[in-house]
């Protein structure tokens, strides 16, 4: 049986450094077969890593990553954040993570100690979200990659997202001028309406979304404090009030940064992920 040369690396590997699982990304539930056949007389923990959800279904030992997560050490982080968190691996297991970069074969292949990495939050932001869907951060995200790439093009565009409770968010802002989603009751699902908010994305403030996806304002004034805020240097005010908002509410905040065209997202006063609009797979 002929055999991907960096999975037989990794089985090498495996033994020589005393390793506690591989990590495989696989794209189809041959691949997955195929893996397993040649690994099955061995003493090697194997899991896969996918985006697809067919595998998911049929095989027990896969690690689910979102296929919106494009950069390869972002995947692998958040597979091993997963895999700890699914208690799958324990803290200080040696992995070798075996993977692609740009490219239809593996061909990348690294070692990590799981407490060498801190997904945790990016984790919870796709998969444990009290009182928000993860299809509307999949959508806002997507708009904001979207303006965000439209930004490198043009003009910089910098603009804010408050994800869900929106009843204590409104509390806390105030209106800055006219609100177009005032009564709508349209939701971020909606391709019309997301050419509306990439238009009045150039006004000051920032979008107030529910966690189901409906609109709720536009050109929002959000209220801010700095007690238990620690953001990076260079970060401003529309930074520091969209960490203030998840702080004082369970709200999550997506923001797109006109000075550097960095997409950050923050959660419970805390940024949790940063990340380039061209390291997202939004298509």
């Amino acid at each position: 049986m002929e055999i991907d040369p960096f999975i037989e690396a990794a089985t090498s590997l495996f033994e020589n450094i005393g390793a506690d699982a591989i990590l495989v990304e696989v794209d189809s539930n041959k691949d997955m077969e195929k893996i397993q056949e040649f690994i099955s007389s061995k003493k090697i923990n194997l899991f896969g890593v996918s985006s697809n959800e067919k595998i998911k279904k049929k095989f027990d030992k896969i690690i689910y990553v979102p296929g919106i997560l494009k950069k390869i050490t972002t995947r692998l982080e958040f597979a091993i954040s997963a895999a700890l968190m699914q208690e799958l691996l324990k803290n200080e297991d040696k992995i070798i993570y075996v993977g692609r970069i740009d490219s239809e074969s593996h061909n990348f292949i690294v070692t990590r100690r799981t407490n060498q990495v801190n997904a945790k939050g990016i984790y919870e932001l796709f998969f444990s979200l009290k009182n928000v869907k993860t299809e509307v951060i999949y959508s806002v995200l997507s708009i904001a990659v979207q303006l965000g790439r439209k930004g490198k093009e043009g003009k910089p565009i910098g603009t804010s997202f408050i994800i869900g409770d929106c009843g204590n968010v409104m509390q806390k802002s105030s209106q800055i001028t006219y609100n177009p989603f005032e009564r709508s009751y349209v939701t971020i699902n909606d391709q019309g309406v997301q050419n509306m908010i990439k238009e009045f994305s150039r006004l000051d403030g920032a979008f107030i979304i529910s966690g189901d996806g409906k609109l709720l304002a536009a050109s929002r004034y959000l209220e801010a404090g700095k007690d238990g805020i620690s953001l990076p240097k260079g970060l401003g005010a529309r930074h520091l009030s969209a960490a203030w908002m998840t702080k004082v509410t369970d709200a999550v905040a997506i923001v797109l940064a006109e000075s550097d065209n960095m997409i950050r997202i923050f959660k419970n006063g805390e940024l949790v992920w940063e990340v380039d609009p061209d390291e997202v797979r939004v298509d």
